[in-house]
């Protein structure tokens, strides 16, 4: 129809008898227009709509609307069924609308209005207020992106889906389906989003209301219960367009966050109880007392913290794309940290591979930190996201994964980020190549007996379907793991870690022999078996020290913790075996609830130093009889100290050249299994079995 001014899509589905005051407060809206010469088309698109629905809009009856067009059909999709409408709609103009929400009188000439104002600039024009009734009240201000700025709009969606745009200029930026998505949702908030990045302004219609029903069982209300949700990745993301965004933008008007009390203007501007008198003359729920205890709130309150943090992210990765993204709580000097690093490192020398580390959790500034291979980024999104933004680091996570390593390989490590990131955006890594890093289960004694806590392994349980590989330190786990989830079987690799540089020869000294414990003093590590053998040398006479080096990394430890040993000598923290000051008269003793293969106990193996250690995890693949003092593992910390001391006891007795024998078959059974050039090419062999297995995933 020529010579129309607007259309407004309303979208339909099961709303039924809610119908009514939605399409009475539209006419009510377009009849005040028409005071002003403007015409409006209602364009109704009954996507999948029930029988009563249809029925109750084929016998409305439409006078006071210029034109009435109904459109039955079944796309299932909200993004979809409002492309339908804009695409057959006739107006200069396009307001979508909801069918169980009202507008005020003044709405659709407003909005024109606003638009009339501007002709030669790219503008979108949303309403002043959103005034939500029935199961929850509130009211929210709107103000204009010039005060609003980007970094909320990143953050989160500080507008709504109702706005009057140009119809040319949302054929050219449509809608979006997000309805067969798990991953993404909020049509309405990627296409502001789009259009911002397409040069639009966003502004507002003052004095407009949005009476926004809030009821239960709705659409909105239940989505994101089972998982969260996020708004679809667009070029207003991507690093190079948002950065010239925000370049572009004046900053000066923006408000800061701050809460604006306009509950006193809102409920005594006389023009605005009229509105709000009038709606409810269409809809009772609609009323003033029913705000006498509601929220009033502005989308200036939003945080900005997200969009900043994103902001320095794309800075930092300004123009880079990666092939490679790891994930690690934090970069602690722990095994685990060590085993990725070192795999990052052989990685990198790959000069087709760029490797991106994501870290997400807190790690106190006291601990000390893991030393960083030479070109290897790193992103800490617990510095970055504080406060309320924190509880987002999966969200942004995934973010910079969509905008700088969109085709990456995955590989995380068990730890509560990667739990929250896979809880929240599982599905977001079935169609990427995830590999996990398996080092071994966790733990604990109760009653005399061992019990695994079961985390990990319901980790690796529940997402057997999104891990396409585990990687470990030794293969004792992996035969454990493919025999309890045998979906696993094929999908193993033992990658032995690579040893470290080369440590300083041990010096010579006269006198007995000593012992050296060196580790993480946690609970992992057992200090407290550490206190009862110390005890029970005492007890039996037996004159030797132990030098006992290390600081907590996950837990509290307390230095006067051995003040009643007096065999037991605390020496500190330490960096590494090498700066302990080992002697030929040294033994490694190492104690452990349990592990996979302790990134110490290699040191140890290749600074020929002799180790008394108990078997868990696999450190029976490092050590044997014949080479250390290997303590059979007990639950019973009576029986495993009794154990301990009679390994101590054949150390102390052992003459030097027994020593010998064993610390060379040590040695050589070290550089036979972790050879840096073997470690290499195994690798190589495993990432060419990555891509094969991408390959076959393609064709």
């Amino acid at each position: 129809m020529p010579g129309m001014d607007v259309s407004i899509i309303l979208n339909v589905h099961r709303e039924q008898d809610l119908l009514y005051p939605t399409l009475r407060s539209l006419r009510d809206s377009v009849e005040h227009a028409h005071l002003y010469n403007i015409k409006s088309e209602l364009v109704i698109v009954a996507d999948h709509a029930d029988e009563r629905t249809l029925s109750l809009l084929k016998n409305y009856d439409y006078s006071g609307f210029d034109s009435v067009r109904l459109e039955n059909i079944k796309v299932r999709s909200l993004g979809l069924a409002r492309n339908y409408g804009i695409g057959v709609a006739v107006g200069d103009y396009i307001v979508p609308a909801d069918a169980d929400d009202l507008v005020s009188r003044n709405f659709i000439h407003a909005l024109y209005q606003k638009q009339q104002e501007a002709p030669n600039e790219k503008i979108v024009v949303f309403p002043e207020y959103y005034h939500s009734f029935g199961d929850d009240n509130y009211v929210c201000r709107f103000y204009p992106l010039d005060q609003v700025g980007l970094y909320r709009m990143l953050g989160e969606h500080p507008y709504v889906s109702r706005f009057m745009a140009r119809r040319q200029d949302l054929l050219e930026v449509a809608y979006r389906d997000c309805s067969t998505s798990v991953v993404y949702a909020y049509e309405d908030y990627d296409i502001n989003l789009r259009l911002i990045a397409a040069g639009f302004n966003l502004v507002v219609a003052e004095d407009t209301i949005i009476f926004y029903r809030q009821r239960r069982g709705s659409i909105m209300a239940s989505l994101g219960k089972d998982r969260k949700r996020m708004v679809p990745n667009s070029r207003f993301f991507a690093g190079d367009v948002f950065l010239d965004l925000v370049q572009s933008k004046n900053q000066t008007g923006i408000i800061p966050q701050k809460h604006i009390d306009f509950k006193k203007s809102y409920t005594s501007t006389l023009y605005l109880q009229e509105l709000v008198h009038q709606a409810n003359m269409i809809e009772p729920e609609i009323h003033p007392y029913s705000l006498r205890d509601a929220q009033f709130f502005t989308n200036v309150g939003i945080s900005e913290s997200f969009g900043l943090g994103y902001e320095k992210i794309c800075t930092a990765l300004k123009g880079k794309t990666y092939t490679d993204v790891f994930f690690l709580p934090f970069l602690s000097k722990g095994g685990g940290e060590k085993y990725v690093l070192n795999f990052i490192e052989t990685a990198l020398k790959d000069n087709n591979k760029t490797c991106l580390l994501i870290l997400g959790q807190t790690l106190c500034s006291s601990k000390e930190r893991c030393k960083v291979p030479q070109g290897l980024d790193i992103i800490d999104l617990d510095t970055l996201l504080n406060g309320s933004a924190a509880t987002r680091i999966p969200e942004m996570a995934v973010r910079i994964i969509e905008n700088f390593a969109a085709t990456a390989r995955i590989f995380m490590k068990f730890c509560p980020f990667c739990e929250d990131v896979m809880r929240s955006y599982a599905d977001f890594f079935q169609q990427r190549q995830l590999v996990y890093f398996y080092f071994c289960a966790s733990y604990y004694i109760m009653n005399h007996t061992l019990y695994e806590d079961g985390a990990e392994y319901r980790f690796l349980s529940d997402y057997r379907n999104h891990i396409e590989y585990v990687v470990s330190d030794h293969s004792l786990n992996l035969e454990q793991l493919e025999y309890r989830i045998p979906v696993y079987q094929g999908r193993t690799q033992t990658l032995y870690t690579c040893s470290q540089s080369v440590a300083p020869a041990l010096r010579h000294q006269e006198g007995g022999r000593c012992l050296i414990w060196a580790s993480r003093l946690d609970s992992q590590k057992r200090p407290d078996l550490l206190h009862k053998l110390a005890v029970e040398l005492l007890a039996e006479n037996i004159e030797t020290k132990i030098y006992v080096y290390g600081s907590a990394v996950l837990d509290q430890f307390e230095p006067n913790y051995f003040d009643d040993c007096p065999n037991v000598i605390y020496k500190g923290s330490f960096s590494g075996l090498e700066s302990i000051p080992f002697t030929d008269k040294s033994a490694f003793l190492y104690t452990s609830l349990f592990d996979g293969l302790p990134n110490v106990l290699l040191e140890a193996a290749q600074m020929n130093i002799p180790i008394i250690t108990v078997d868990v995890g696999g450190v029976s693949e490092l050590i044997s009889e014949n080479s250390g003092f290997l303590v059979r593992n007990s639950a019973d910390d009576t029986e495993l100290v009794a154990r301990y001391v009679t390994k101590i006891k054949e150390f102390l007795s052992a003459s030097d050249a027994e020593i010998q024998n064993k610390i060379q078959r040590l040695h050589e059974h070290f550089e036979q299994q972790h050879a840096r050039s073997t470690y290499a090419l195994n690798v190589a062999a495993f990432y060419r079995q990555l891509e094969e297995q991408l390959v076959k995933g393609t064709l």
